[in-house]
């Protein structure tokens, strides 16, 4: 099979495409090569054909589209920065253009995999003992600033227990997942219409080796890792407890393989299928850096984020599907990996810098 994978010569993009061509497939990479992912130009694997350009630009999907069969969508602006419209043009804007494209009958594409994130659900599914399964509101600066972290329920305003959501609900919390859920509805609306497969993938956070240390305004491995490396503690963002779904990008390109021909048209969420705090992951490298340091718990938060994200993967499972890696491994390999590399600059403290200088990340008082 003939794919394309945009964003193809970053993190997820090269392990996906390097288990494609094992797979026998022929594999073209449109990407721009910016930074902060790319800070020089990438050694790709031997068979893949890569193409620089933008997303969107409609002349650099013409010169990537060629007679590819299947269009694996990889390429976004992932930014927590006050940058929102660089957001949809990229991400909203850039779908658009491919299916300008495709409707013009010109490609030999008759599947799109699009590559989401947990980011659309915003705070997912909660239990209250009151009400029952609800989905609460964004959290509200003002708690935020006090440093009340749990959202209230949103209809008696009581306490409410994270649970796992599943694929129903949307409703995104930060501009970024507002920008990921358009992009989707532009898939499966446009895609149901004109007769084109679809499917959409919903990352959770996904980690391990490889994933660029560059890039330190998000990722909690690589930033605690990188601090850890130039002896700081992790600094961790509200109480550390928030749940995340922490997901090796192996089993992501795994996901991704399945995708191509195996998965009936639909939204998947891809993860583990197993909860961690953001602590249990700060905690975890410790042990594999053997190192006395704790992590620390400033009262750092940044607006827009979610307090939980608890996916349920039981959709993608029963295709067969099943992640193979767990969170100590994960984090070891990573480790020993950061190791290996040259100039290991502290990166985290232009990030944090700028993220704070711009708002994005507040303090409680």
């Amino acid at each position: 099979m003939k794919v394309l994978i945009t964003g193809g010569a970053g993190f997820i993009g090269q392990r996906t495409g390097q288990l494609f061509l094992k797979q026998g497939h022929q594999v073209t990479v449109l990407d721009n090569l910016s930074p902060p992912a790319h800070d020089r130009p990438p050694a790709l694997p031997a068979g893949m054909e890569l193409v620089e350009g933008d997303i969107r630009k409609r002349e650099d999907w013409v010169k990537a589209l060629k007679d590819n069969e299947v269009v694996l969508h990889l390429a976004d602006h992932h930014d927590y920065l006050p940058a929102f419209s660089k957001l949809f043009h990229v991400n909203a804007v850039g779908t658009a253009i491919l299916f300008e494209l495709l409707l013009e009958g010109k490609t030999s594409v008759r599947r799109v995999v699009l590559a989401s994130s947990m980011a659309v659900y915003g705070e997912g599914k909660y239990r209250c003992g009151k009400d029952g399964d609800v989905y609460p509101q964004p959290r509200r600066v003002d708690a935020l600033e006090r440093g009340v972290w749990d959202p209230p329920c949103p209809i008696c305003g009581g306490a409410v227990t994270p649970m796992v959501t599943d694929e129903s609900v949307a409703r995104p919390t930060s501009a970024y997942g507002l920008s990921k859920l358009a992009q989707e509805e532009l898939v499966r609306l446009l895609g149901e219409r004109h007769g084109i497969e679809w499917v959409i993938l919903r990352y959770g956070a996904v980690q391990g080796r490889a994933q660029p240390f560059q890039n330190a305004y998000y990722g909690a491995l690589r930033i605690f890792a990188l601090r850890l490396y130039h002896h700081q503690p992790p600094l961790l963002l509200e109480d550390g407890n928030q749940l995340r779904d922490f997901v090796d990008v192996d089993d992501v390109a795994r996901a991704n393989l399945a995708a191509l021909s195996d998965l009936p048209t639909g939204a998947y969420n891809v993860a583990s299928g197993r909860a961690h705090t953001v602590m249990d992951l700060a905690r975890t490298l410790l042990r594999a850096a053997d190192s006395a340091m704790t992590p620390e718990t400033p009262g750092r938060y940044r607006v827009g984020d979610a307090r939980h994200a608890v996916p349920d993967v039981s959709r993608l499972k029963a295709t067969g599907w099943d992640a193979q890696s767990g969170l100590e491994a994960m984090t070891r390999e990573y480790w020993h990996w950061l190791h290996e590399q040259p100039n290991l600059d502290s990166y985290f403290e232009g990030a944090e810098y700028l993220m704070e200088r711009t708002g994005t990340v507040r303090v409680a008082r």
